[in-house]
């Protein structure tokens, strides 16, 4: 649809149909409202779509049994300001849509029409506008709180997820004691789904929480000159003060350095920060060994990716087992970074995969194995 292609799952038809089925309901009416939800959830995704063009993308349309979902098929990383336009272009195209039904009803005299017409214009005025403004709710994965997402990260960066999570699942909370307050059964499930959505999402995001204010203070505690927003602007530059300086010596017979000059603000360039293998290799396995996979996958690629050794390989594979990245694994064993792991961790790598039932994934982890011992075994 207008150069977009869009994908109907039969779920989608089964959910519209139960939504649509009542006792009083006669078949036309039903009929109607499928039609009536199938229109207004396309043209719902549409809006997003069109606003993924502006933007650069290419997009296709998926509905499903809980609505729809439009994908994003290549262009750049879009800023905080393109993803809250993208996040209200959704809502934005179903009031136009209602809009345009409002008018129709009012100046025409379809709004005198009874019957299947009349129940389709309420109907679309109904799916239009009490749909749009439940979707805007703040509460992720709808709409609302793609667009909450979008300005928290745009006013604090990805500090605050937990903040968006909490949110959400506040919401949800909110939404389902009113169902249960208004005897709401639909309300109910939808606001239990979406509490149960945002559950996990949220106690990760606060165990996250609590580690990077244990990182923050201990760079506090290191360099108590700085004040405490420059001490927590740069993890990477409190890992780099921790490290000795180029060409230092341990020696004991040379005489102390003097002691250095109290650190001013503005001679404080971090110059260390071009040694990121390092400090990336020691923040990545901290957050690993604290459960925090996901969150060491991107400074341990960072470490393997500048100083691919079998310590870094070694890190970086547990990660992404532990994340259940495995299709990532397959393509780390298919480059050329496979020859710096180690036979332990490619032993590690097909126990774990074979118990979890990737079995090509453990396949190739043994072919590698087996082919460095056979290369290593003694010719006669």
């Amino acid at each position: 649809m207008v150069g977009f292609p869009v994908q109907v799952h039969p779920l989608f038809l089964l959910t519209a149909l139960a939504a649509g089925i009542t006792g009083w309901w006669t078949p036309g009416r039903l009929a109607v409202w499928c039609g009536v939800v199938f229109l207004s959830v396309l043209i719902h995704e549409l809006g997003h779509a069109l606003a993924f063009r502006r933007f650069g993308h290419g997009a296709s349309i998926s509905l499903h049994g809980l609505g729809g979902t439009t994908s994003s098929t290549g262009g750049r990383t879009l800023t905080h300001r393109q993803d809250l336009w993208l996040s209200l272009a959704g809502p934005g195209a179903g009031f136009l849509l209602g809009g345009a039904v409002l008018a129709l009803q009012r100046f025409t005299p379809v709004g005198q029409a009874g019957g299947l017409v009349g129940y389709a214009v309420g109907a679309l005025l109904w799916a239009n506008f009490g749909w749009g403004i439940l979707n805007l709710m703040p509460i992720l994965p709808l709409d609302g709180g793609h667009a909450l997402a979008a300005v928290i990260r745009h006013r604090g960066g990805n500090r605050y997820e937990w903040l968006i999570r909490g949110i959400s699942l506040a919401t949800a909370v909110t939404g389902l004691v009113l169902a249960i307050v208004w005897r709401n059964y639909w309300l109910g499930g939808f606001a239990l789904v979406l509490g149960v959505l945002n559950l996990e999402p949220f106690l990760r995001a606060w165990v996250e929480r609590g580690y990077m204010r244990k990182i923050r203070h201990a760079s506090q505690r290191q360099r108590p000159t700085v004040d405490s927003h420059e001490a927590s602007a740069s993890i990477e530059g409190f890992l780099a003060q921790l490290r000795p300086r180029p060409g230092t010596s341990r020696r004991t017979s040379a005489p102390p350095p003097p002691p250095p000059p109290a650190p001013q603000r503005a001679s404080h360039p971090e110059p260390e920060l071009s040694e990121l293998p390092l400090g990336s290799q020691f923040m990545g396995e901290w957050l690993l060994g604290n459960g925090l996979p996901e969150l060491a996958l991107p400074s341990l690629r960072t470490a393997f990716a500048e100083a691919a050794t079998s310590q870094t390989g070694h890190a970086l594979a547990t990660a992404l087992l532990e994340a259940k990245r495995y299709p990532e694994l397959s393509q780390l064993l298919a480059s050329p970074g496979a020859a710096h792991l180690g036979d332990e961790t490619l032993q590690l790598i097909a126990t774990r995969a074979e118990a979890a039932g990737q079995s090509a994934l453990a396949t190739r982890a043994r072919e590698l194995r087996q082919g460095r011992t056979s290369a290593r075994a003694p010719r006669a």
